[in-house]
């Protein structure tokens, strides 16, 4: 079965994805409002997309090796970013870019976080996930060279993402004061977790795209724009803006994919 946008089973999912995934984010922005850290909510980024999962995976009747990998990869993708970014933050205080909104909204700060951090990002989730959902709303669903592909490609994403921020926090251990990290994976490009997580959505992509769900390919196209122009690189390219070695660094390194360093 081809997993076209008239398939009353994409609906199905799709609908109750966005209506579950408006209170997952809810309960989050509850729990926000508890420890007063708005920052929590990147540690419900990763949880999101598995949740996004599991309910596609409770919604499709019919399962097939198919949708458990597509659950495994992203368990495993949402998870691993979900405690690396919650072990970062746990005993530090509230990430600043949070706290500087906290104080430009003041008294509206409460229902601004609600909608346009926590609703925001529930969206992304959603329009992210049109591969996962795309995968676990179509059955029969049999895994052709096509999907061996794309879960080969979404696979090296993970590990790519993880070699990456592995490689930074160890290094962010022993770092000097304006010091960049120009080694392992750094060497060959200045956001090699980025780099992988973009590849990791369009791992996914492609699978969804050997089910027909060409359409899907939309979501990895979504994010590798927030990354690549918005939430990511462009955040870390200003940060380090002032920092003479990160701009020499720059001179000599891909900014995203991969490649020798010039001379």
């Amino acid at each position: 079965m081809i997993c076209s946008l008239t398939n009353p089973s994409l609906w199905l999912v799709a609908g109750s994805v966005a209506v579950g995934v408006f209170f997952f984010m809810s309960l989050w922005y509850g729990i926000s409002q508890y420890f007063k850290r708005l920052d929590i909510v990147d540690s419900a980024w990763g949880l999101g997309f598995i949740y996004v999962a599991v309910l596609g995976i409770l919604l499709q009747p019919y399962l097939e090796l198919i949708h458990y990998l597509t659950l495994g990869f992203v368990a495993t993708w949402g998870l691993r970013l979900t405690i690396h970014i919650t072990s970062r933050n746990i005993g530090k205080p509230e990430d600043g870019r949070y706290v500087a909104l906290r104080e430009k909204w003041g008294s509206r700060a409460a229902v601004k976080s609600f909608f346009n951090i926590f609703m925001l990002q529930g969206l992304l989730i959603v329009l992210i996930s049109a591969p996962v959902i795309a995968i676990m709303s179509t059955s029969p669903a049999r895994i052709n060279a096509l999907a061996i592909v794309g879960f080969v490609v979404w696979g090296f994403g993970i590990i790519f993402e993880s070699v990456g921020d592995y490689q930074l926090r160890k290094f962010i251990k022993t770092k000097k004061k304006g010091e960049v990290i120009q080694s392992g994976l750094w060497k060959y490009s200045r956001h090699p977790n980025y780099f992988g997580e973009i590849t990791a959505w369009w791992g996914a992509g492609i699978v969804a795209a050997s089910l027909g769900a060409w359409w899907s390919l939309l979501g990895s196209a979504l994010i590798t724009f927030f990354i690549v122009k918005i939430s990511g690189v462009p955040l870390l390219e200003k940060k380090y803006a002032t920092n003479k070695q990160f701009q020499a660094y720059k001179k000599r390194t891909s900014i995203l994919i991969p490649l020798p360093p010039k001379k």
